[in-house]
């Protein structure tokens, strides 16, 4: 029988590679039968499998390093072998229903404590990327970085006085929208939805409800041209220019992806600079970022997301496949 995505070909070698991710995770699927191919040995779990279906045992040796075992019935990993760990997309620890509130409350913060700490003070070992830096690339740090680097980002405001914004859209010419500050996925009344960019007209300035929390407005790039996703590796950048018809994607590309053109696009020398200074900034080994390009040819950034998806471009499907793999085969940058 060949051997499923999450499993290795060596599957009595302890693996050297620990994957945490949600268990129907496509895009890391890519990478993981890449792996399987080659022989590396890995392990795949979620956050959600602890403590339920996986455990964690740890104890702490005279040389200051934990030594012990993480895994589940039928496999797991030696702490001491680990070299490296590719924290994509873990959902949360999960507790039985027979637990209060309290009690699940409690026990998630004992496990965010001992989980990623331990992991997270092993030597020697490479993170793709460290939870904490994930956590840290906020919209306002990871602007405030990118600025700091020399990209250009378009004139931003965050805000909760209603009165504030009218002056910045008058700034702006007229033209802003506004953003979320983290995921766009929005659940209300059982239904999925998404909360994309969407422009803010005049009238909707002094809404008293800006006033209810901190919002997210931004210079609407009136001229563009098109966007550029960007995947970066360990320092390897996979630009791809996104070309949007006319309609919902042309302010947001999220809005209908499968309407999306793309094609090749070299990135200029003063733009690949600045997102190498930013991304040391943020301390990230993988990101996707989003540009916007205008009439003029200036690229603006405007989205770093340590943990975004890749795989829906084909042109660049492959290549980030084999460089991910290349990373957590190695385990060192």
């Amino acid at each position: 029988m060949a051997p499923s995505p999450g499993q290795s070909t060596r599957g009595t070698k302890t693996p050297r590679v620990l994957v945490i991710t949600y268990a129907l995770d496509p895009t890391a699927d890519y990478v993981l039968r890449e792996l399987t191919d080659r022989g590396v040995p890995f392990w795949r779990t979620d956050l959600a499998d602890f403590p339920g279906r996986s455990t964690l045992t740890a104890e702490l040796r005279t040389e200051g390093r934990w030594g012990g075992r993480m895994g589940d019935e039928l496999r797991g990993v030696d702490l001491s072998e680990v070299r490296s760990v590719w924290w994509r997309k873990p959902t949360s620890y999960s507790f039985p229903d027979t637990m209060s509130e309290p009690e699940r409350r409690f026990a998630a913060s004992q496990a965010k404590g001992a989980v990623p700490g331990v992991l997270g003070s092993l030597p020697g070992v490479l993170w793709v990327n460290r939870p904490e830096r994930n956590a840290d690339c906020t919209k306002p740090v990871q602007l405030a970085v990118a600025a700091r680097a020399g990209l250009r980002v378009p004139e931003t405001l965050i805000t909760n006085d209603p009165a504030a914004v009218a002056p910045f859209a008058a700034r702006c010419g007229g033209h802003i929208v506004t953003k979320v500050f983290g995921s766009i996925v929005h659940t209300e009344g059982g239904k999925r939805g998404q909360l994309c960019t969407r422009r803010v007209p005049p009238d909707q300035y002094d809404n008293p409800r800006i006033g209810l929390t901190a919002h997210l407005f931004q210079r609407e790039i009136t001229a563009k041209a098109y966007e550029i996703r960007v995947t970066a590796v360990a320092g390897t950048l996979f630009p791809v220019a996104l070309h949007a018809p006319d309609g919902p994607a042309r302010l947001d590309w999220r809005r209908d992806s499968s309407s999306l053109t793309h094609t090749p696009v070299d990135l200029p020398h003063d733009v690949v600079r600045g997102i190498h200074t930013m991304l040391g900034g943020l301390g990230l080994v993988y990101a996707a970022l989003d540009l916007i390009v205008d009439s003029d040819g200036t690229h603006y950034l405007i989205d770093v997301n340590p943990g975004g998806q890749w795989a829906w471009i084909d042109l660049t499907r492959e290549s980030i496949t084999h460089a991910l793999a290349d990373l957590l085969e190695k385990g060192t940058l």
